[in-house]
């Protein structure tokens, strides 16, 4: 079963790669339908979303852990998914652009740390979504081991 899953994800990932590499591509054709630019922005930054949620769960199966049974561990989410998730909602929400000009009074220097710490929106996106797919734990099936099992014994063992 885990060998199945990891074969599937790591083509899941192949083909999430090719749609990201060729998003412009994909725009292109996208473009007699007049989508929206939002929409368009939320489906790049989501296919990124979704490329690390599969290699961060093509990390987890590969960890082989040892569970009693499925669950999403949040703890793992919060510590390692906080950091992206913190940059995405200021990067978009407008309070960096806020404080940057408030009390910074548009320094240079900090817009241009503001700038590069901030724009790459696909690094965070990425980085939340191998967070996600690493807080999933899987109990597969294993082969069952069974309490009373037969064994057979020779006869001349036994006198």
């Amino acid at each position: 079963m885990r060998f199945i899953l990891i074969i599937i994800s790591f083509i899941n990932i192949l083909l999430y790669y090719s749609a990201y590499a060729y998003y412009d591509t994909i725009l292109g054709a996208l473009a007699k339908y007049e989508l929206p630019v939002g929409l368009l922005s939320f489906i790049k930054y989501f296919i990124v979303y979704i490329l690390g949620f599969l290699i961060g769960f093509l990390i987890i199966l590969g960890m082989r852990l040892r569970v009693n049974m499925n669950y999403f561990d949040i703890k793992v989410l919060l510590l390692v998914g906080l950091v992206p998730a913190l940059a995405i909602i200021i990067s978009y929400s407008g309070l960096a652009d806020f404080l940057v000009a408030s009390i910074f009074k548009s320094n240079a220097t900090v817009s241009e740390l503001y700038y590069y710490f901030f724009s790459r929106t696909d690094i965070w996106a990425l980085w939340l979504g191998v967070a996600t797919g690493s807080s999933i734990r899987l109990k597969l099936l294993q082969k069952r081991k069974y309490k009373h099992e037969a064994i057979e014994q020779n006869i001349s063992d036994s006198e």
